[in-house]
């Protein structure tokens, strides 16, 4: 393993490691030093050491990736891999280094470090870390761990050719406001640590102790008339600023005052707030229920250049703006114009490096200096000037407890100065040989002779609570007591000992819940929480899309965890993943089992066809019915006879949209089943069409193809007919023919010899002489009820239709070729009714098709749902291949027995 320091070795800036093992390169970071003239790292070293094989990004401060536009033109073909919210960070913080770089450069007359081309570039190549925090590249594996400082920190493991290496980045054990301290991974025993060193010579102060004495020093300052200035890293420190003013201000132990903020403030703490899993668990709770919670409306205003000197000339208050070491930006701008006043006060709160001006100024404030050059101009500095400890790197005692922990073979100090390395190496115990690295230099290690290790005592590792502690940053499905829908949690923390996690909900609410709580793990995500709002959103409100894609025959008949599952399907997509997490949740109790905290799905051939059909009763199956119903309003705003539609029997076995035509009758069976058919693809919801008529649009026909002298027509709904009261019209023919098109009734005219288009004889009309009394309507087809009940006869419907101006009873079958079959019961019928009897001339296509889908074998793979043909009554079924002919031959025997249709297989 060798490990070459381009920059940030014996200095804090143009932090830049090169690290070769076996035979893969990696780079780790490449930033730029904030003063001088020499801003960028050894890049020329790249050349001799081997071409890349990809970038790692440890976080997105200036000092560690500023110079990634200038190493992605020389290596555009390899993948730069960052968390998130760090990819998010990068590509608001080099925006905004492009545009100072670009005055600089013009007040210098100097060249620009690389242009907006490459900058562009670099954003097209950077990749998220995965949310399992493993990579491959080559022959290595790498893994981050939290690493606190800011927003979407890491360190990286990197493990390969037998040996191991940590890189700890910029690192912070303490939690501040914003987010959690660094993750320590016991269970690491590094051969080589590279490890930040910043306060190598320093303790911390108590950090309660600065943030009360900030908060009372800034509320004294404002009160006495005067302004205070917080120059604030816009990436974390001055979140935490925020956070600790107004938290002072909402515990009433400061007055209220404005609080302003300029800069880069304002899109970074978007960024902030788009994370809240990588937050605390206080302020992610905020996050969700009040939104912004670092510019809150009222308290803290963000300020624009345009409205700077308002805000000079307006109410005394805070302005916490970038840079933190002012060195330009926003910051060195009020600080010009404060600086010369007593009644105002500048607050240093972050590290301020040795040829700032932020450092000259603290100089000043210890009787060093009392006069300040800010953008080339020399003030006088009257103002207050102090320094609070909120630091966001370790100290010299965190440090040396970390290395103690993980024992590497060799620990190599880098981003500090030779003070701090020297003192922090001097209080690292030498078995962990501490190096003072410097810029240039290359660092050789051979690999760890075989059976030794590093005296003294092993750390014990708690094996319970690494498997728990894996759980954190996973997504969990769990069951709210009480109810019966799933709903999903993020995990942000552990309590070991009573094996319970501390979780987050979509909505920012914190909630603990035992591991018997817990239904599956999904994975990791450490994508935005809005991100994943979306998705989880998409699935839980409609599921089937997802699960239509899916070919359960790829599952094998065996017992497989979730992520087996994952693997055969090869998903990536966190909805799909999602999906299928919560479809498994529907199998019975003993298809599934749980052995050592993993749930294992048993996998039946019965199972896989119930999950290829939707037949479990899998959540999300069907849309909630308010969006259904607008669904079925948007599919069918074209359709000239729909009204409306509407939920019958919510919440029973026989909930429905019910659909509402003007006419009913109007709209064919086929219409009608393609529109099924559609519906319920795009809901997942059963439907169901009224024949419910709108009388008064039959008028409104009338008058429109016979004028308003009709009269008041006559509508017998049973008998699907409508008299009108005039002699029969010229063109009586086409305009009773427009009527049947439009509205499914038969137009007569009362004093019209015609009789009804159904004449005697008629093969499909059976009439029976009768002793029996003919029965009226409604007790006629309650008989023909019965009487299908009696032989055992399959029926849908019965109505009633004018024959030779009297009722006929027409009762509906699968389809006529079934009713066919059933003359000397249809005979006796018409006997037992006293009427004429006929039969439906439309078959039920949804049916036909639905006794199809449950006829097929499960083998049968098909490339589309069967189609009806009503001229040859045939279903036609298209599959991947042709079946075994005895089969076939068995299925469609099966099928023409219930349907009357004959089944035809195409390929």
């Amino acid at each position: 393993m060798r490990i070459s320091i381009l920059g940030g070795g014996n200095e804090v800036g143009a932090s830049c490691i090169h690290i070769n093992m076996g035979e893969t390169n990696l780079l780790v970071d490449a930033g730029m030093r904030m003063h001088g003239d020499d801003s960028l790292p050894a890049l020329g070293m790249l050349e001799s050491l081997g071409k890349l094989d990809a970038v790692l990004i440890t976080h997105a401060h200036a000092d560690h990736i500023g110079a990634l536009p200038i190493v992605h033109s020389l290596f555009p073909d390899i993948p730069f891999y960052a968390t998130p919210p760090t990819i998010d960070l990068i590509k608001i913080m080099m925006k905004d280094s492009y545009k100072i770089l670009e005055q600089r450069s013009y007040q210098m007359n100097t060249l620009m470090p690389y242009t907006e081309e490459q900058v562009n570039n670099l954003f097209n190549s950077l990749l998220h870390i995965p949310a399992s925090g493993v990579l491959r590249i080559g022959d290595l594996k790498i893994t981050s761990f939290r690493a606190g400082h800011i927003l979407g920190a890491v360190m990286f493991l990197i493990e390969g050719d037998q040996q191991q290496l940590l890189i700890t980045g910029d690192l912070s054990f303490r939690a501040g406001r914003t987010i959690p301290g660094a993750e320590v991974p016991h269970q690491v025993n590094p051969d080589v640590i590279v490890i930040e060193s910043t306060y190598g010579n320093r303790a911390h102060t108590d950090r309660n102790t600065e943030e009360r004495l900030l908060a009372e020093h800034v509320s004294e300052v404002i009160s006495s008339g005067g302004f205070v200035l917080i120059p604030a890293f816009a990436l974390g420190r001055a979140q935490e600023v925020l956070l600790v003013l107004q938290d002072y201000m909402e515990r009433g132990l400061i007055p209220e005052f404005p609080i302003y903020v300029d800069g880069l403030v304002t899109p970074i703490s978007k960024i902030y707030n788009s994370y809240p899993q990588y937050l605390k668990g206080p302020v992610a709770h905020r996050i969700r229920k009040n939104g912004d919670v670092f510019i809150t409306e009222g308290r803290v205003r963000a300020v624009s250049p345009k409205e700077r000197n308002e805000v000079l000339q307006g109410k005394p208050g805070c302005i916490v703006a970038s840079s933190g070491m002012l060195t330009g930006g926003a910051s060195s701008w009020y600080a010009e114009r404060l600086i010369s006043n007593e009644k105002n006060a500048i607050f240093i709160t972050g590290y301020q490096d040795e040829e700032s001006p932020g450092r000259k100024l603290l100089n000043l404030a210890e009787n060093i200096e009392n006069q300040l050059e800010l953008n080339g101009t020399t003030y006088e500095v009257k103002c207050l000037v102090r320094k609070y400890g909120l630091s966001g790197h370790a100290d010299a005692n965190e440090i040396n407890r970390f290395i103690q922990s993980l024992k590497p073979t060799y620990t190599l100090l880098v981003h500090g100065d030779d003070d701090a390395r020297s003192q922090i190496a001097s209080q690292i115990d030498q078995r962990f040989r501490p190096i003072l690295t410097e810029n240039g230099q290359t660092y050789s290690f051979e690999k760890r002779s075989t059976g030794k290790g590093v005296v003294g005592k092993r750390y014990k590792v708690d094996d319970d609570g690494i498997k728990l502690r894996e759980m954190i940053g996973g997504l969990i499905l769990y069951q709210p007591e009480n109810e019966t829908l799933f709903k999903l949690v993020i995990c942000t923390g552990i309590y070991p000992k009573g094996r319970l996690l501390t979780c987050q909900t979509l909505k920012g609410k914190q909630l603990k819940l035992s591991l018997e709580q817990v239904a599956e793990t999904i994975g990791n995500w450490n994508r935005s929480i809005e991100e994943l709002t979306e998705a989880a959103n998409e699935v839980f409100e409609f599921i089937v899309p997802f699960l239509e894609k899916l070919d359960w025959d790829i599952i094998p008949e065996e017992i497989l965890s979730l992520e087996a599952i994952f693997e055969k399907f090869q998903l990536t997509d966190i909805k799909e993943k999602l999906a299928v997490a919560l479809a498994l949740q529907s199998f019975p109790s003993d298809h599934y089992l749980i052995q050592n905290g993993i749930k294992f799905y048993r996998f039946t051939k019965e199972m896989k066809k119930q999950l290829l059909h939707l037949d479990l009763p899998i959540q999300g199956k069907q849309l909630n019915p308010t969006a259904a119903m607008e669904t079925v309003r948007q599919l069918l705003t074209s359709n000239r006879h729909f009204i409306r539609c509407g939920v019958d029997d919510l919440g029973k076995e026989s909930e429905r949209l019910t659909i509402y035509f003007d006419f009913p009758d109007a709209v064919s069976e086929q219409e009608k089943a393609g529109i099924s058919e559609k519906i319920r693809k795009e809901t997942g919801w059963r439907i169901s069409f009224s024949e419910s008529v709108r009388q008064d649009l039959l008028h409104t026909l009338l008058v429109k193809l016979l004028g308003s002298s009709i009269g008041s027509p006559s509508i017998h709904l049973n008998e699907r007919k409508v008299v009108v009261s005039t002699e029969k019209p010229q063109g009586e023919e086409k305009l009773i023919r427009t009527f049947k098109e439009e509205t499914g009734f038969d137009l007569q005219f009362k004093y019209d010899n015609a009789t009804d288009p159904v004449k005697m004889g008629d093969k499909d009309i059976f009439q029976v002489d009768s002793s029996m009394p003919r029965l009226e309507n409604n007790a006629a087809m309650e008989e023909a009820k019965k009487w299908a009940r009696e032989r055992g006869i399959k029926i849908y419907k019965t109505s009633l239709k004018d024959y030779n101006g009297e009722s006929m009873l027409e009762v509906h079958f699968i389809s006529p070729e079934i009713a066919m079959r059933h003359v000397i019961d249809l005979e006796e019928l018409s006997y037992r009714v006293g009427m004429p009897v006929t039969f439906s001339k439309n078959p039920k296509q949804n049916e036909i098709i639905r006794i199809t889908f449950e006829s097929i074998p499960n083998n049968w793979n098909f490339k589309k749902n069967p189609s009806i043909h009503m001229d040859k009554k045939l279903v036609v079924l298209k599959l991947t291949t042709f079946p075994n002919e005895l089969e076939q031959k068995t299925v469609s025997e099966k099928i023409n027995k219930e349907t009357g249709y004959t089944l035809e297989v195409i390929v």
